[in-house]
């Protein structure tokens, strides 16, 4: 069941006449002085119930781009994390006076765009669409229904990548950045679950829309080829109605900054590479003179291709990439340094990033440095600015952080006028690499002891949970003696001696499409399967020797990876055969999964991906198989749950599987199983092409 899933720059020619002196080109001409830039002027204007309005007329393209966003302070949601993002996505998902089917159906004919999320509504088309553009804003805005069946999709949706977050290393190590640094008790460290996520009902949905979407807690900004007193009118009659309300007031204690370097380390037993974390809490707030010096310093630490990317990537070759960042926020910011190396050069790697953190605190940097960096933020500003929702997102933080009106427009200058001491000190000032967090997700055995140079190293889990360790009496289990339990739970050894071929198929959906699956072994290794989805239909056998993939497309043989995937897939009793095809078997820790502890078991073959079996401590029920598969993008897991065991005839067999890899999640339903049927050896030979 494991096989389911598969500058320029352009050049211009400039004619001019001889230079009469001789020009010395071992001079390196000095910089230009900073370009003005012509950020629009805008026009702030207060609704009789109390919503600010901001219009910005840029007649360049005959366009319209319109954001609201609700100006309020985090809070915590408990039991219900994601329920803000969740509530907020599902505003364009109907309303009292329109389907989803209804508002998707006029965008599309407007030629617009209309999305939400958490506590914002964005829309945009055409410039003389601005009146159908905003009423639909409007109607979202201040009547969504929340309509039950359209919140039960977001939700499995929500939860289907809350699946495959646990698979995605870089996801798994922020999400542990995030509870370790802020703690669960705060906002920023509050990190949604299948259960937290599973609680949110549509009263819930209701509840929080109404907490929050209050009129003088909202920002409007409109940008693009509009009229100011058009855009008031229109205001007044979409958005007129929407009655004032209060927020409530947060409360919540604020993270205290980490003391020493500590290394949390979550284990991959599996990984080929160490997805990697240093961070630290800012006090940074958006007001302050020091923004633009920090932006940078970060610039020529790592916000490109600058010193981390040169030290890791270019002179030390340990990654593909070496980046930080580092900004600032109204409760409490952060910097983070990030890349993602090789297993064996994990350690060296923090090593120089920490060489990094102190270079750019001890030294000053040199003049062409200094100009490059700016020079980088200055080009990435100037072409934001072509992009009108861009626009609107600059002026309503200039008028939520009370920023002066020309803070955008003196901001290339601004940028020009840090020097190389503003650099040092604002380095100085909010970097303490003694005092960071350091978070990685990779293999404990082979960079456990190695980290724990830096600092005490604290193992966590997927979920952001901290493992405790736990003496377990049968850890002293072989792998044999697991295996043997696991098929005397699930039909006993002579059952399984007995089977001759098995058949069973399965229905399943992924991103609302239906699947379906049927799967035929024959004792000792055969495999046939077949895959249908929207018609079409992708097959794959193996005869025991060869194998072979059938589709719309034509025959195909199997090779590398693939074949031996399927021969794994093919062996009727794997648990007996595995020695034969060449692996070996190591019990390589516990680990809590659905719940329960469970036993991990490593298979690894030369040439091979490695395999990770996870079989119940009490039970020995199989829970989850886990393989490392290479891809384009890199190494990355394709995680089973199996689930919900029941009896067929004597074995005990999953009824649902969750089949997770590279951002999908796929749900399966046993539809059928059966036993010794007679299966023809025809069924497993490579058809003609």
């Amino acid at each position: 069941m494991k096989r389911i899933f598969a500058g320029l720059l352009m050049l211009g020619v400039l004619t001019v006449q001889m230079l009469q002196a001789q020009l010395d080109r071992n001079v390196v001409p000095g910089p230009g002085p900073a370009p003005a830039v012509a950020f629009p002027d805008y026009e702030l204007i207060t609704t009789t119930n109390g919503m600010r309005v901001i219009i910005l007329t840029d007649t360049k393209l005959p366009t319209v781009s319109m954001r609201l966003l609700i100006d309020r302070k985090p809070a915590r949601e408990g039991d219900l994390r994601g329920v803000i993002d969740l509530a907020g996505g599902l505003l364009c998902n109907g309303t009292t006076t329109r389907t989803k089917d209804q508002i998707d159906e006029q965008v599309d004919m407007l030629g617009a765009h209309l999305n939400s999320g958490g506590t914002s509504v964005f829309a945009g088309g055409l410039a003389k669409y601005t009146e159908q553009i905003m009423e639909l804003m409007a109607d979202v805005t201040l009547h969504p229904s929340f309509p039950q069946d359209e919140l039960e999709k977001v939700k499995t949706q929500t939860i289907s990548g809350l699946k495959f977050r646990k698979t995605e290393p870089n996801a798994v190590a922020d999400l542990v950045k995030k509870v370790a640094l802020y703690g669960t008790t705060h906002p920023y460290g509050e990190i949604e679950t299948e259960e937290t996520i599973g609680r949110i009902t549509r009263d819930k949905c209701l509840e929080t829309y109404t907490t929050y979407f209050k009129p003088n807690f909202a920002i409007l900004a409109v940008v693009g080829d509009v009229r100011k007193d058009a855009i008031i009118k229109l205001v007044e009659k979409y958005f007129g109605s929407w009655a004032r309300g209060t927020i409530p007031a947060p409360t919540y204690e604020m993270p205290k900054p980490v003391e020493k370097i500590t290394v949390d380390l979550v284990d991959r037993t599996a990984a080929v590479q160490s997805v990697m974390l240093v961070a630290q809490t800012v006090q940074l707030q958006r007001t302050s003179p020091d923004v633009i010096p920090v932006s940078v310093m970060n610039t020529i630490l790592g916000g490109g291709a600058f010193r981390l990317f040169v030290n890791l990537r270019e002179k030390h070759a340990y990654t593909y990439g070496a980046y930080s960042s580092i900004g600032p926020d109204e409760l409490i910011g952060a910097f983070t340094a990030s890349s993602s190396v090789k297993t064996a050069v994990t350690d060296s790697a923090l090593t120089q990033i920490f060489y990094e953190i102190g270079r750019i605190r001890d030294q000053k940097v040199d003049a062409k440095e200094l100009q490059m960096a700016k020079n980088y933020l200055s080009g990435s500003f100037v072409r934001s600015l072509e992009t009108p929702d861009r626009v609107a997102s600059y002026a309503i933080e200039m008028e939520r952080y009370k920023l002066p009106k020309d803070y955008y427009r003196t901001y290339l200058k601004n940028i020009d006028a840090v020097s190389a001491e503003d650099v040092q000190r604002v380095a100085r000032a909010y970097l303490a690499p003694d005092k960071m967090l350091v978070t990685v997700v990779g293999s404990a055995k082979d960079v456990k002891d190695k980290l724990a140079a830096f600092g005490p190293v604290v193992m966590y889990d997927d979920e952001g949970n901290k493992v405790v360790a736990k003496a377990l009496p049968a850890v002293t289990l072989t792998p044999d003696e697991i295996f043997a339990r696991f098929i005397e739970k699930t039909g006993g050894k002579a059952r399984m001696a007995a089977l001759k071929d098995k058949t069973v198929e399965f229905s399943g959906s992924m991103q609302n499409m239906t699947l379906s699956v049927k799967s035929t072994q024959k004792a000792p290794g055969k495999l046939y399967q077949e895959t249908g989805m929207m018609g079409m239909v992708q097959k794959l056998g193996f005869d025991g020797q060869k194998g072979w993939t059938a589709s719309p497309q034509g025959v195909n043989d199997l090779s590398g990876e693939q074949l031996e995937g399927t021969k794994v897939d093919a062996a009727m009793n794997f648990y007996d055969l595995y020695k034969a095809l060449g692996y070996k078997a190591e019990v390589t820790g516990t680990k809590t999964i659905q719940g329960a502890d469970c036993f991990e078991v490593s298979f690894t073959k030369e040439g091979a991906p490695v395999q990770k079996h996870y079989f119940g401590v009490t039970d020995f029920l199989k829970r989850r198989e886990v393989t490392m598969m290479n891809t384009p993008q890199g190494p990355t897991e394709q995680s089973t749950e199996l689930l919900d065991y029941k009896d067929f005839k004597g074995y005990l067999v999953p009824t649902r599987l969750q089949q997770s890899m590279m951002g999908q999640t796929m749900e399966f339903k046993l539809e059928k199983f059966e036993v010794n049927t007679g299966v023809k050896d025809a069924l497993f030979q490579k058809p003609a092409k």
